[in-house]
């Protein structure tokens, strides 16, 4: 399928590395306008310039828990854009978090400094709902699509994973809910998630290693891009509230009738 999004308008936050960055990455070689957002300012010029290879990008800084950040960032959008087709909400802490990457192997929750609970908390349930309703107004008139990047459902309730999992338990409970209220809007609002561990800044460093060094899979930060393409193509119209996983993406299609390649 020939992918042609010139025209299209996106802002992603957490966009100078991981996940995000290769999302931005995918979405601009596809002719979008691709505004990536993040809380430190080197890394995002770093990204910018790299991304600016691939196409039409521009960056903000902005911090997802802080709600005078988000919104100057939708005003600086609103002078600059006006019209919104997708948001990505990516910007997202887990086990990197200062607090959290310390704790030994084994630890309990009891052993998790508050403090770390609640800038996870934050970060990955409030940030999203605080982005998402300071952009959604620039959709409301001609439609969208809003993609909520989430873990698997093990994740969220496997042992060890406070507060990283009912973070992303909480926000998955949004997502649907928002879903719901959009649908007479004509914004899809969809979850994307990559499917197993992921060489990213967000695991810590010391799982990495024992991964390889256990020969377990460790998935590359482009596992989503294939997915993402697809919810930005007219080959999604009226899929919303749906749990899209970037490695089971293609078996995904098949069970839905579906036929989109991004090649």
């Amino acid at each position: 399928m020939d992918i042609d999004l010139r025209g299209y308008s996106v802002f992603l936050t957490g966009g100078s590395s991981g996940l995000g960055y290769e999302m931005a990455k995918a979405l601009l070689r596809r002719g979008a306008s691709v505004v990536i957002s993040a809380r430190g300012k080197q890394r995002l010029e770093n990204a910018y310039e790299t991304l600016g290879a691939y196409g039409d990008v521009y960056s903000i800084q902005m911090d997802v828990r802080d709600e005078a950040s988000v919104r100057t960032a939708a005003e600086w959008f609103a002078k600059n854009f006006g019209k919104l087709d997708m948001l990505v909400n990516n910007a997202g802490i887990g086990g990197n978090e200062p607090g959290l990457e310390g704790l030994p192997a084994g630890h309990s929750f009891y052993d998790i400094p508050v403090a770390s609970v609640r800038n996870v908390i934050e970060t990955n349930l409030v940030g999203y709902f605080t982005v998402t309703k300071y952009f959604v107004p620039f959709m409301l008139e001609g439609g969208g699509s809003i993609v909520y990047v989430t873990t698997s459902d093990a994740t969220m309730v496997r042992k060890g994973q406070i507060p990283y999992g009912p973070s992303k338990a909480g926000a998955e409970a949004m997502c649907t809910i928002m879903s719901q209220e959009l649908s007479d809007s004509g914004i899809a609002v969809n979850l994307l998630c990559p499917g197993g561990f992921t060489d990213t800044a967000m695991a810590p460093k010391g799982l990495l290693e024992s991964h390889l060094r256990n020969g377990r899979t460790v998935l590359a930060p482009d596992v989503m891009n294939e997915a993402i393409l697809f919810l930005a193509s007219e080959a999604s119209a009226g899929i919303t509230g749906e749990k899209l996983v970037g490695k089971d993406f293609r078996q995904w299609l098949t069970e839905k009738g579906i036929e989109f390649t991004a090649d």
